[in-house]
């Protein structure tokens, strides 16, 4: 995932830390379109990396076949006890792959076409908690 980190060194660390938390201490860009500008900060960057993370189908990136996610050859399989625990286990891999936030919870249901997955993070910087829904549906023909 691409991102940064500002540092400050500054000896009055407490008041620089917590400007730092207000001047945005992550910072990325989005391609996509549609908004004022395409750069993110903090708790948004956060999510769209995992968002990113989560819709990557597992050996599509180059140089770093382990990259992605399971969910996507998931989709045809019964929604059983085991699969479900499979696709939490994947969940849980990709939060855990980045040092940013942390898991909190997560639920797989059956969608009308798919499956929705709720997961909780906490950012951990922040100490915010956010709970984001990802929808991957099956393909129609």
């Amino acid at each position: 995932m691409a991102y940064s980190t500002t540092t400050s060194n500054n000896s009055n660390s407490a008041s620089s830390q917590s400007s730092q938390l207000r001047a945005g201490t992550y910072k990325g860009f989005s391609t996509l379109s549609g908004g004022k500008t395409n750069q993110l900060y903090d708790v948004e960057l956060i999510k769209q990396d995992l968002i990113n993370h989560f819709y990557t189908r597992k050996g599509e990136r180059v140089m770093n076949p382990e990259f992605g996610s399971i969910i996507w050859d998931m989709l045809y399989e019964p929604l059983d006890d085991a699969n479900k625990e499979i696709i939490i286990e994947d969940c849980h891999r990709i939060i855990s792959s980045d040092p940013r936030v942390e898991l909190d919870r997560s639920n797989v249901m059956e969608a009308e076409n798919g499956l929705r997955i709720e997961v909780g993070i906490t950012v951990m910087p922040f100490n915010q908690q956010a709970t984001m829904q990802l929808l991957f549906e099956r393909e129609t023909i």
